[in-house]
């Protein structure tokens, strides 16, 4: 019988409406107990293909006709801020690829190219088939949906991640500014804020017998795409730690201590009901396993929030 991690690996978009989240993640943390090479990262992307085009967005549809105005306003609040976000990593990430230090770390930020480019056309397809638009391309979608938020929002994805992308871009020989652009992208980004949303949303959805939704399948295949990114990031950071932690150390926790306060004013919702009355939860646990799944990575790391 197959392992969960075998079944993780190889699961069609079908029978990922069989897995729960939480294995995913936890895919995570057994990457870091056992930490893969970037090629084995890369070779795991290969078993891992998935096409927007073969999910089934017709139960979505019906579902979405039966919801509640209060389950529309959560989930478009929600939606707007992945949608948003995936295009936002998709348009910053290329100066990364052209500062991978090694041709390995070169081959897989590729790989998280063409995925980052899949999650963006995930949403737009979700959005014109389920909530329905009149955007004519996906220029006039993303200014149709972004998102009504917070200063911290903007200061993430429209301030930091441009800012240290333009800075690799003027000079891919940065390692420090590739040290932080990652702690940015794949720790603060990934691995704290998008997988602890996707988390809290797909439990939601589970408990609500909703995994036969196209947008379960897909989400979750989203998710186990941003599992090897996350490990990917942890690696990097890893090993610079090793090789020089008073040069590297100092760089990361700087980053951290800058940028976490922006996501806790992210995942503030307008209306307190989005959680409590559709998701089930409070924001605290949101917050709670953020800072939990953080410190686990931070310890592979070899470091800790403090200065």
């Amino acid at each position: 019988m197959a392992t969960i991690d075998e079944r993780i690996a190889s699961a069609s978009l079908k029978q990922l409406g069989d897995i729960r989240v939480d294995d995913v993640l936890e895919f995570i943390d057994r990457g870091i107990e056992n930490m893969p090479s970037y090629m084995d990262l890369y070779r795991r992307w290969e078993r891992q293909q998935w096409a927007v085009s073969d999910l089934d967005f017709g139960p979505d549809k019906q579902r979405w006709g039966e919801a509640t105005e209060l389950e529309k306003e959560a989930t478009l609040w929600g939606r707007r801020l992945f949608f948003n976000g995936e295009e936002r990593v998709t348009a910053t990430l290329a100066p990364f690829v052209w500062a991978a230090p090694t041709p390995e770390i070169e081959i897989f930020l590729s790989t998280q190219m063409v995925d980052e480019a899949r999650h963006t056309v995930f949403f737009d397809r979700w959005w014109r088939e389920v909530v329905g638009t009149g955007a004519k391309d996906m220029e006039a979608i993303l200014a149709e949906i972004r998102p009504d938020t917070n200063e911290g929002y903007n200061e993430l994805f429209y301030d930091r991640l441009p800012g240290i992308a333009q800075r690799l871009a003027s000079n891919p020989k940065d390692f420090d500014a590739f040290v932080e652009g990652v702690t940015i992208y794949h720790i603060v980004v990934e691995g704290t804020l998008a997988l602890t949303g996707q988390r809290f949303e797909l439990e939601a959805m589970r408990e609500e017998g909703l995994t036969h939704l196209g947008f379960y399948q897909g989400f979750l295949a989203v998710a186990r795409d941003e599992s090897r990114h996350v490990n990917f990031g942890v690696k990097v950071l890893q090993e610079a730690v090793r090789e020089d932690a008073a040069r590297f150390a100092p760089v990361i926790q700087k980053t951290l201590v800058e940028c976490l306060p922006l996501i806790s004013g992210t995942v503030h919702p307008p209306d307190e009901r989005y959680y409590t009355e559709v998701g089930h939860y409070q924001e605290s646990d949101i917050l709670d396993y953020a800072m939990n799944a953080l410190n686990k990575r931070l310890g592979a790391i070899g470091i800790n929030l403090a200065a």
